[in-house]
């Protein structure tokens, strides 16, 4: 979750059941998001518990996928006249009203939506083809909407001073080709039961990538005495860092980014003339601000798991007319379909020799090691390495991991294991999944039902 926060200091492990807050002390932003993620965690295990992973409820169960055989004789004519408008090509599908839990996280179609008017860029219907089946899943993650986003959030009040965000269930229906058009003839949504981690496996690879992160022993200008953790990070103020998968796959083509402030430098874009992006203010400060040689990401979303946008380093800024001057123009079209956030990140080049960072297109090359081989300088003393692992990493765009460093220690807080850095999995996006349905093309072309995969619950009590 990108924002300007302290640190995330919730660890399911630990088993903690709640904050308790002390009297004269002073109150920390990450107190009172883990006393959240403490009730959220605890939420959606008793949900899972009760419905199993993923369920709706018996009556008004949502998600349901039709197709046009729900355009039936005996409803009004004015209903099938509106249902036929919604079919508009042989792949279309609707999907019903109603609430639905993937892994205990609420899911709530509020109306009947056709799949044309919910695909994500890059998304498209079905074409026509013969004996194949696909499977319609749901695909759920949770991201953060920060006042730039949502003008609701903040407090007009304070004249336009920023305070805190809101996090949001995001939900997608998507469509995925069967491989064994066999095993699932009939729409035999047992048989995707039975394999559905391996089916799942498919859009999220087990191996995402584990990274390691330390701070240099022989760092230049390192403090004189010695931390448990090494010591050695030399940043004039506590950041939390965050290294974030920004072009995916294997080693080779992925690359990722860098934020010292966890990915919340953001800004809204009122205007972009060629290569000069005019914001609608600028940081508040030097810490929170732009600068030349910066790399920025220019987008419409702070959502990780968007499709990343393309990087721009800074050539000038000119705070006074809010203008930004980038090395390369960004493409757009007119003003309503340009992007309108731009986010800085803080990596920079460096000699590969010497464990600095090589970029590709703005990025940073993801580059794996084990031991003592393949650290990555980052800044201040600050390294990282990415594991080496078989079968081989597929890092995902989106992917973070997050580095709370600090000036009082020298060091980073990170977990530790016999002595070294631990090799840690992303502490986010984590995607969740669900099967809703079997379809596939009769010989007329046309998109049928073969199976509902939805499970559903009886509610033990009837109002």
């Amino acid at each position: 979750m990108t924002g300007d926060f302290t640190r995330d200091s919730f660890e399911p492990a630990k088993g903690f059941t709640r904050v308790l807050m002390q009297q004269g002390r002073p109150q920390l932003d990450a107190d009172l998001n883990e006393q959240t993620a403490i009730f959220w965690h605890y939420w959606r295990t008793f949900v899972s518990d009760l419905v199993g992973p993923y369920a709706g409820p018996h009556h008004g169960c949502g998600f349901g996928v039709m197709t046009r055989e729900v355009i039936s004789g005996e409803l009004p004519e004015r209903e099938r006249e509106a249902l036929r408008a919604m079919f508009k090509e042989p792949g279309e599908f609707l999907l019903g009203p109603g609430p639905y839990y993937v892994d205990g996280i609420l899911c709530e179609n509020k109306h009947l939506l056709a799949y044309s008017t919910h695909c994500e860029p890059g998304e498209a219907l079905l074409t026509p083809k013969r004996n194949v089946p696909y499977l319609v899943y749901l695909d759920v993650w949770e991201r953060p909407v920060t006042a730039l986003e949502d003008t609701s959030i903040p407090e007009p009040a304070l004249n336009g001073i920023d305070t805190s965000l809101r996090a949001k269930v995001i939900w997608r229906v998507r469509i995925w080709e069967l491989p064994d058009k066999n095993a699932y003839e009939g729409g035999d949504c047992n048989k995707v039961k039975e394999h559905w981690k391996t089916i799942s496996k498919a859009w999220q690879a087990e191996y995402r990538g584990l990274l390691r992160a330390q701070v240099s022993d022989a760092a230049e200008g390192r403090r004189e005495h010695r931390y448990q953790d090494g010591g050695g990070f030399r940043g004039p103020q506590n950041h939390l860092y965050r290294v974030e998968v920004h072009q995916g796959g294997v080693v080779g083509n992925a690359t990722f980014k860098v934020s010292r402030e966890n990915g919340s430098v953001t800004f809204r874009i009122a205007a972009i003339d060629g290569n000069i992006v005019t914001v609608d203010a600028m940081g508040r400060d030097e810490r929170f601000g732009v600068q030349a040689g910066d790399w920025v990401e220019i987008g419409e979303s702070t959502d990780p798991s968007a499709a990343p946008g393309p990087l721009f380093q800074v050539q000038q800024v000119k705070p006074s007319l809010r203008q930004i001057t980038l090395i390369g123009a960004p493409k757009h079209g007119d003003s309503n379909s340009r992007p309108h956030l731009l986010r800085r990140w803080d990596h920079k080049a460096g000699d590969p020799r010497k464990g600095g960072l090589e970029l590709h297109d703005g990025a940073a090359i993801v580059k794996e090691g084990e031991g003592n081989n393949g650290w990555l300088a980052l800044e201040e003393g600050l390294r990282i390495q990415f594991h080496k692992s078989s079968p081989a990493n597929v890092y995902r765009p989106g992917d973070y991991w997050l580095i709370p460093a600090r000036i009082a220690t020298g060091g980073i807080i990170w977990p530790q294991e016999h002595g070294r850095p631990r090799a840690m999995p992303p502490h986010g996006v984590e995607h969740h999944y669900a099967p809703l349905a079997i379809v596939s093309f009769n010989k007329n072309g046309v998109l049928e039902t073969q199976g509902d995969c939805r499970l559903k619950f009886k509610v033990p009590v009837e109002f």
